[in-house]
């Protein structure tokens, strides 16, 4: 498993574009979630404003196994999966 910081996550999450990645996080409760997610979707919008913003360390992705948009906040982010490889992020 190799190290990746929070920054470089960010940029590994927007190069798969588009594609399935998994992650691992803390919630804002507490409790670890995995969730397999996509970015680049547009299925369902209905217009309003993207509250995730690069401040505060949100990036807002489609999960694929609830069907709805959510957050992953960079800050919580434990382990990251996209294009073949695991990382750890620190």
């Amino acid at each position: 498993m190799r190290q990746l910081s929070r920054f470089k996550a960010l940029k590994v999450i927007h190069d798969t574009r588009g594609k399935i990645f998994a992650a691992q996080f803390i919630k804002k409760d507490g409790t670890t979630r995995k969730m397999v997610a996509r970015i680049g979707v547009s299925k369902n919008l209905q217009g309003g404003e993207n509250g995730a913003k690069a401040k505060n360390n949100l990036v807002t992705v489609y999960d694929m196994a609830k069907g709805g948009y959510r957050m992953i906040n960079l800050k919580t982010l434990l382990t990251l999966k996209a294009s073949g490889e695991t990382y750890e992020v620190i």
